[in-house]
């Protein structure tokens, strides 16, 4: 028997991680399994075609609200042609109201609800003949006329049972320059009313014998990015932090992804974590909303000012990139309530905001409470809110545009110290305002739904900065500057004034063949030649206010921008006037 393990991932470089527990757990010499994963980008007829090719017997989709309308439709074709192959749907997207979805779709033989590795392997061993369908808990499925819902099946007590996926093989091979998921725990200690992790109760822990042997294998690797899908990472603090010191204790290049509750550190973990060297962990931490009768509604219990303290002593380290979450759409939080919130967080200045809008998620409490708060919501996947009795649909389309230049221009950080000056000294710290109105100058001039190219991008800030501040040529100045910090570029965009001199190319190659300045300045780079070290560096004239923050027209200086060769940014910003 052949069977076939799929999903479709939402990008190339992602990777799942239940498809990866499903094989380690049921590969088994009675059948013959593979995994093969595709992404939403892909074409679905290369995919089916590809499919049709492996020839399975077992069919079987892991299902989320990014890929089943693909994974619909990518079956309903494939039975057609392959009548015979027993097509499977695990994952959340299928694991409620799934009588309803059979009737709906009969090319679809059996839906496995919850967690799926026993389930699977029970239901693989009754396609062998080794028991009865009506035996395996945890499936709905087809037979004849008839539709059948077995009892649920038990959360798995012991994790260890679950063979881990990786080993240094498939690392090397199938996980190649992908992201890895890794989780050290299953469920969630809190019962936010949005989240499916509302409907299991309790958390669950792999063995930290195993967590160790897998994270060091991660880092003996050398795998680029680790993310742990672990619901609340620290919700047990003396775990967590042995993970982290056995991380810190072996790690030489991989960064890993944890997603935290804030609220649950303790100040000793979190002077713990101003230790810890830069660029290894990075924190998501959703905030969700600051508003106190928003947070009782959706069962989060957390005091926004106690939050706030140890989030910003976290962002003040510098050590550890820090994402914070919102969602647009909540219960009790209208336009200018969502506003308060906005500000709260972005005031924290962390290196992302993630403006997200709330889903009301198939099993949700929230969903089942629709009715209650007034919601309507996209009748497909993903089921996000449209409007309810608090924000109409008009704002929440604001929101969107808001939340689209908050990607473009905060969270890319191309305009880091432009957007901390207008919001800090033109906004008085109401970023939400400066958001909006600059959504109203794009919407104004149909920018949204259009790609740029990044030089447009600071164009159009530009613009907007010149049409609402018109005397301000600071901010402009200021923009320049974070244009060269950003991009390793020899010209600025259109409709900015450059201050280089004619000769500026010649200027720049003395300055690179003056020895002492190499080695004050660029040491690495010493013995290097100046045309070598050319293709790294660009000398553009600035004001000086621009360079050391100072609003007032002093005087125009040479600034030599030096740029990771990787990355693209200055990884060094150097005033040269006293070697000129």
């Amino acid at each position: 028997m052949r069977v076939l393990l799929s999903t479709l991932n939402a990008k190339y470089i992602h990777s799942s991680l239940a498809m990866a527990y499903l094989y380690a757990y049921c590969k088994d010499g009675a059948w013959d399994m593979e995994i093969k994963e595709y992404s939403i980008n892909e074409n679905l007829e290369n995919i089916m075609a590809e499919i049709f090719r492996k020839r399975p017997d077992v069919l079987a989709f892991s299902c989320y609200i990014w890929n089943i309308e693909y994974i619909l439709q990518l079956c309903a074709d494939f039975k057609k042609i392959s009548p015979q192959t027993c097509i499977v749907l695990g994952g959340p997207e299928v694991s409620y109201d799934p009588v309803s979805l059979l009737k709906k779709h009969q090319e679809i033989d059996f839906i496995i609800r919850g967690e799926g590795e026993i389930t699977l392997k029970e239901l693989l061993r009754a396609f062998c003949g080794q028991g009865s369908f009506k035996n395996v808990k945890g499936i709905t499925y087809r037979q004849g006329d008839y539709i059948y819902h077995n009892d649920d099946r038990e959360l798995i007590d012991d994790l260890d049972i679950i063979p881990s996926p990786y080993n240094r093989e498939n690392i090397r091979t199938y996980y190649k320059d992908k992201i890895i998921y890794y989780e050290t725990s299953r469920g969630c200690p809190f019962n936010c009313s949005y989240c499916l992790s509302s409907t299991m109760k309790g958390v669950r822990y792999f063995s930290l014998e195993r967590v160790k042997k897998d994270l060091l294998l991660f880092m003996e690797e050398k795998v680029k990015e680790v993310k742990l899908v672990d619901r609340t990472f620290n919700c047990n603090e003396e775990r967590a932090r042995e993970i982290m010191e056995f991380i810190l204790e072996n790690n030489s290049c991989t960064r890993f992804h944890f997603e935290i509750g804030a609220e649950l550190l303790s100040d000793e973990m979190i002077d713990f974590l101003k230790g810890i060297p830069p660029g290894i962990f990075d924190f998501e931490i959703g905030i969700q909303s600051t508003c106190e009768k928003t947070l009782q509604a959706i069962n989060r219990r957390s005091n926004w000012q106690v939050l706030k303290r140890k989030i910003k002593e976290l962002i003040i380290s510098q050590n550890i990139h820090i994402h914070l979450d919102l969602i647009a759409g909540l219960p009790f939080e209208d336009y200018i309530t969502f506003k308060k919130s906005f500000n709260d967080v972005y005031n924290l200045e962390p290196d992302v905001i993630q403006l997200g809008f709330l889903k009301l998620l198939k099993g949700s409490p929230i969903r089942h409470d629709s009715c209650k708060y007034g919601y309507l919501f996209q009748n497909k996947p993903p089921y996000q809110v449209l409007k309810n009795y608090y924000i109409s649909y008009e704002e929440l389309i604001k929101l969107k545009e808001i939340e689209e230049l908050i990607e473009k221009y905060y969270n890319s950080g191309i305009a880091k110290n432009t957007l901390k000056y207008l919001v800090e000294k033109m906004y008085q710290n109401d970023a939400f305002i400066f958001y909006e109105k600059m959504a109203d100058f794009w919407e104004e001039r149909e920018l949204f739904d259009r790609s740029h190219k990044r030089e447009a991008e600071y164009m159009i800030l530009r613009d907007f900065i010149l049409r609402e501040h018109e005397e301000d040529y600071f901010a402009v100045e200021l923009l320049k500057y974070d244009y060269f910090l950003n991009n390793h570029a020899h010209n600025l965009p259109s409709g900015f004034v450059s201050f280089n001199p004619d000769n500026a190319g010649e200027i720049l190659y003395k300055l690179l063949k003056n020895r002492d300045f190499i080695k004050q300045t660029i040491p690495e780079w010493e013995g290097k030649t100046a045309r070598e070290i050319r293709r790294y560096v660009h000398l553009e004239y600035l004001q000086d206010n621009t360079i050391y923050k100072k609003n007032c027209f002093c005087k125009i200086i040479p600034v030599l921008f030096i740029y990771n060769p990787v990355r693209k940014k200055a990884e060094k910003v150097v005033d040269v006037s006293s070697f000129l």
